[in-house]
């Protein structure tokens, strides 16, 4: 715990974590920012994110062949785990190119191996279920995902009910204690932030049994 209290601290200081007003991509105003990008212009950062995130996958004894980062600020992070351990990567395109092979997913692919996917941070999940479904397609596999920071917005849920475990260094609950204890920000920041996260969620478990496709992989 104390490494990811001082990650969180480092990401501050960086200004990878912003307070405020932001516009997101949804069009709602966020009180609160990650630019998770500025990591690769920080050489502690970029050698300390993949560590932690390879000690989250060994904590959570997740088995995989091979390795796929989520494009664009994940590829830095899943190359390093990869280079540091020997672990084959996959690279996932943004689209397809009119020329040469036109292929999405870059790298050799064997048919049947399990490809764990790295992200920087987690809201929704859309973006760690559109590449596993792209890995799918090429015959692999996809168990599990891990990410830096899971925003509590549904997302990890949502990929649970795809027959896909999210493995997070950290959560938001857990960025905003450490950053009050520090006296980074104040009880109000806190609420705040809460709050809004508390007020737009974007998956609701449904009740009951998980859905056939989410049974469907938990049995391979």
């Amino acid at each position: 715990m104390e490494d990811i209290k001082k990650l969180i601290l480092e990401l501050h200081d960086a200004d990878a974590v912003k307070f405020g007003e932001f516009k997101l991509k949804s069009g709602l105003l966020s009180p609160i920012y990650f630019d998770l990008r500025i990591i690769v212009s920080y050489p502690d950062l970029l050698r300390e994110v993949p560590r932690l995130l390879h000690k989250r996958t060994e904590e959570a004894k997740a088995k995989f062949d091979c390795v796929c980062g989520v494009p664009y600020t994940a590829l830095p992070l899943a190359t390093i785990i990869c280079a540091d351990h020997k672990y084959p990567m996959l690279i996932r395109r943004k689209e397809a190119k009119d020329y040469g092979t036109k292929r999405m997913i870059e790298g050799v692919i064997k048919a049947g191996d399990v490809c764990l996917i790295v992200e920087d941070v987690v809201t929704s999940g859309n973006s760690v279920l559109e590449t596993a479904r792209l890995l799918e397609k090429e015959g692999l596999k996809v168990k599990d995902a891990v990410v830096l920071l899971d925003r509590e917005q549904g997302g990890r849920d949502m990929l649970e009910s795809e027959g896909i475990t999210l493995h997070p260094v950290f959560t938001i609950s857990t960025l905003l204690d450490v950053l009050l204890d520090a006296k980074r920000i104040d009880p109000a920041t806190r609420r705040s932030v809460k709050t809004f996260i508390e007020e737009n969620q974007t998956f609701t478990k449904p009740p009951g049994n998980s859905s056939p496709e989410a049974k469907r992989r938990k049995c391979e």
